[in-house]
């Protein structure tokens, strides 16, 4: 894809999927997912927690990553399986967990039969697919009556506030980049919860949680990491100068420096 002066994708040009030039499964990407593990897992897990997981309940987790909430998720629903879906499952190999199964699958093209699963959870992916819609209406249909849908997804506005003009400036031309490249929409997330009933869930509800980003932290080189491996389109495509990419990398190790990370929301509702 090629880009025009402001970084957007020159006209008649057709975006990519997930997987082909971004979020490309290799080392740094496995490490980026394990950090986003760390920092996102105890946030997820309380709120599933309180929206009620228990054993006996077959789910499915949608975009699985590195299999951390798959695996917190078996932990909590044996011996009832929990199926782990992705476009790579090399990371999800089921070593302990006896009733992990996990599957290739694109939910924007592959499907389940209807009312399969208890509870069906998807982190930071609905926002990538630029079909996100349809896909919501396609899941709802995965659920079991009384089954539960839970979609967590960032957003954007402490990022917009920001105080700091080259952390501002780094996130919101990110941002642009995977919007023009594979369609993610990174302020999807305020149609949260009322996306869900558009699809026919009940018992809405939704909470964002907003993080304080130290240069240094976890959560400081996630999103270092998530910037870095953008860094060839980033330059490239006129997104950000070498120094605007250099100093934004210098923030995030830097200790002194303090600020909002992009918000986490989470929704959810029954059917």
């Amino acid at each position: 894809m090629t880009g025009g002066t402001n970084g957007t994708p020159a006209a008649g040009t057709s975006r990519e999927r997930y997987g082909e030039s971004l979020f490309v499964r290799d080392t740094p990407e496995y490490r980026r997912l394990r950090l986003l593990g760390e920092v996102f897992d105890p946030l997820s897990v309380r709120t599933l927690a309180a929206v009620g997981v228990r054993p006996g309940m077959r789910c499915l987790e949608i975009g699985a990553g590195g299999g951390s909430m798959a695996r917190w998720l078996c932990g909590q629903t044996a011996p009832t399986q929990v199926v782990a879906t992705d476009l790579d499952v090399s990371a999800l190999e089921p070593g302990q967990d006896e009733n992990l199964l996990p599957i290739v699958h694109d939910v924007t093209r592959d499907s389940f039969p209807t009312e399969s699963f208890d509870l069906i959870h998807a982190r930071f992916v609905l926002n990538h697919l630029p079909e996100r819609d349809e896909v919501l209406k396609r899941i709802t249909q995965w659920l079991r009556p009384g089954g539960v849908l839970m979609v967590e997804s960032f957003s954007w506005f402490p990022v917009d506030s920001s105080p700091n003009a080259g952390y501002r400036k780094t996130l919101l031309r990110w941002s642009d980049l995977v919007r023009d490249t594979i369609g993610t929409d990174s302020r999807w997330a305020r149609n949260y919860p009322a996306a869900l009933g558009c699809h026919g869930l009940r018992d809405l509800d939704a909470h964002t949680v907003t993080q304080h980003i130290r240069g240094g932290s976890g959560l400081a080189d996630f999103w270092r990491l998530t910037v870095d491996m953008s860094r060839e389109q980033l330059l490239g495509r006129g997104y950000l100068s070498t120094k605007e990419y250099e100093d934004f990398t210098s923030l995030m190790q830097d200790v002194d420096f303090w600020d909002l990370a992009p918000a986490l929301t989470q929704a959810w509702g029954r059917k």
